[in-house]
């Protein structure tokens, strides 16, 4: 595996300050440390390191790019199959369930599976590090920092690496100009990544707030995710009936499956977004969304939530590899009941 730049990886997640007062200190852990429950970017690489080891089938770790603060992202390639895929987790670093899913799929694939053979599998768990260890959605751009955004204007401050996937866009797709350098290199670790690799699709996977049913409200559907495909004016139609047709499987395997309900995510349509970004750059693309940030969930619950979530991941695996992907009817999509409590004020309607 490499592990290029570990001291400065070393030192700042084991609190030597190397950025200045943003960062912990050797008495002040960072708040990913605290929460225990989750994974820190340390110990994601280390699981990565030992899939790598112990694995029975083709598995290579790769680091594409770093944090602002230094935090290796690495991708994980699984398989030898033609057709190549791609998850991502964590781009909000207050989301962890995408991340303990991905790492869950990816470890029963390092010990063999079928689809294998007619897939490559690539996962970047974690692509926001420095917010995941300070729980925080966005990542660590210092406050005095300021872009123009091309969608809304001048931004100052840390910066949500979903909504920076417009970078190798033409000119004639966005509404304004580009800062000179992505707000977020995460996300450009990503992109030039994915654009490099050509996949049929990208899988982003998420959680969302919102409220949690019991049993008086919706009897046996205790758990909730939403998913969605690009509605981008500009996306490419054959990449959305792919995301459709990606959707559809979803909805078959997972709704009431183990007391979930699964529904439509009420998303945005600009092409910042990723969901939106890879459909325009012409590959499938979906989201998975489960419902519940870091803080307000029990242990029992987060497991549940991760096994929905790799439930989701593994349905469209089998199915792309087996070729059943391609019998599902994208317009089934209408069929998927919309997400049935109050999504809130989101950044797209407060420009609307």
């Amino acid at each position: 595996m490499d592990r290029r730049n570990t001291l400065k990886l070393i030192g700042s997640v084991a609190g030597v300050s190397l950025f200045g007062a943003t960062t912990a200190t050797a008495n002040e852990p960072w708040a990913r440390e605290e929460t225990k429950r989750f994974l820190t970017h340390a110990e994601v690489q280390d699981l990565l390191g030992n899939f790598e080891r112990r694995a029975r089938v083709p598995f290579e770790t790769k680091v594409i790019g770093e944090s602002l603060e230094g935090r290796e992202l690495t991708v994980a390639k699984v398989g030898s199959g033609d057709t190549d895929v791609f998850f991502a987790s964590e781009q909000h670093g207050n989301e962890p369930t995408g991340t303990e899913a991905l790492l869950r799929v990816l470890r029963r694939l390092s010990a063999g599976h079928d689809i294998l053979d007619e897939l490559t599998i690539h996962g970047l768990p974690m692509v926001n590090p420095d917010g995941a260890m300070r729980n925080q959605r966005e990542n660590a751009r210092p406050d005095d920092y300021c872009y123009e955004d091309p969608f809304f204007g001048e931004q100052c401050g840390p910066a949500d690496p979903n909504r920076q996937h417009y970078f190798e866009l033409p000119e004639e797709i966005l509404p304004g100009p580009k800062p000179d350098e992505n707000p977020s290199p995460e996300t450009q670790a990503m992109l030039d990544y994915v654009l490099d690799l050509d996949p049929l699709w990208v899988a982003d996977l998420h959680t969302q707030g919102g409220m949690y049913y019991d049993e008086e409200e919706v009897p046996g559907d205790m758990l909730h995710a939403s998913n969605f495909w690009p509605i981008a004016d500009e996306a490419d139609p054959d990449a959305v009936e792919i995301s459709q047709r990606l959707n559809v499987a979803m909805y078959d395997e997972v709704d009431g499956f183990g007391n979930a309900q699964l529904s439509v995510y009420p998303g945005g349509d600009t092409v910042n977004i990723g969901r939106n970004a890879y459909a325009t750059y012409g590959y499938g693309s979906i989201l998975c969304e489960m419902t519940g940030q870091l803080d307000d969930r029990g242990e029992a619950m987060e497991g549940q939530l991760t096994r929905i979530m790799a439930a989701e991941c593994e349905t469209i695996l089998e199915e792309t590899a087996d070729g059943s992907l391609y019998d599902r009817d994208p317009a089934r999509v209408d069929e998927i009941p919309d997400r049935p409590f109050d999504a809130g004020d989101w950044p797209w309607e407060e420009t609307e």
